[in-house]
């Protein structure tokens, strides 16, 4: 008699779009939708193998003690939830992936800090604001060699997307910046302790069409699998 062949692991995701749906489905997920004023937490997490952390508007500069910059963009209710989504999915060590505005409430709720205006505070020739299209190539950044980061994406340096104005500055406790662009820009960040934890600035949810970044959500999805089966 054959076994019945497990489900495929399940995925919170909050405010997301088609694109970080499409991506993960493709990568052989279930998507639970996460909506802030339906599924309190913690029991919005019951059930899941994994946390997906999409792009947005800025994080208040008070959680991590600097008083707003003026170009900062607020959403204290959506900081509100993914922070404590974040700081569950990590207590709880659910495999998590964590894209632009996503890797910022990462390292922000794990205690680093943010650049919160990068056309001032660090000055660049290197675009990192190109919004149309949105799979545009901005520049390359270089992967660090040994981390997670260059197992999934199996290269030392990758052509990326780049629509932000805020950076992770010092990474928060326990992370270690995994890839960095040509002007010096954070642009990846891991958490080694974790079974899975994995935080990116660009978009590769928008490279949906020619595949080259689906090994972050294979690499989220088959973390997440497993922790389904324990």
């Amino acid at each position: 008699m054959t076994a019945p062949s497990a489900s495929p692991p399940l995925i919170g995701v909050a405010w997301p779009k088609a694109d970080y749906i499409a991506s993960l489905e493709r990568a052989g997920a279930r998507v639970r939708v996460l909506d802030a004023a339906r599924d309190p937490l913690p029991a919005a997490l019951d059930g899941c193998d994994g946390v997906l952390l999409t792009g947005g508007a800025d994080i208040d500069p008070r959680e991590y003690g600097e008083a707003p910059h003026p170009s900062v963009e607020l959403d204290a209710a959506r900081d509100n939830y993914e922070l404590a989504l974040t700081k569950l999915a990590i207590a709880r060590d659910l495999p998590l992936l964590a894209i632009c505005r996503g890797v910022q409430v990462l390292n922000v709720a794990a205690g680093g800090t943010l650049i919160q205006d990068l056309p001032s505070q660090h000055p660049s020739p290197i675009p990192h604001s190109i919004t149309e299209p949105t799979n545009a190539i901005a520049h390359d950044v270089t992967i660090a060699t040994g981390t997670c980061l260059s197992m999934l994406l199996g290269q030392p340096a990758m052509a990326v997307n780049s629509r932000h104005h805020q950076a992770v500055k010092d990474a928060a406790p326990g992370f270690v910046v995994s890839a960095v662009s040509p002007d010096g820009i954070v642009e990846a960040i891991e958490r080694p302790a974790s079974t899975f934890c994995v935080g990116v600035q660009w978009h590769p949810e928008n490279f949906i069409a020619t595949g080259q970044f689906a090994g972050l959500f294979q690499g989220l999805v088959r973390a997440a699998a497993r922790n389904s089966r324990h």
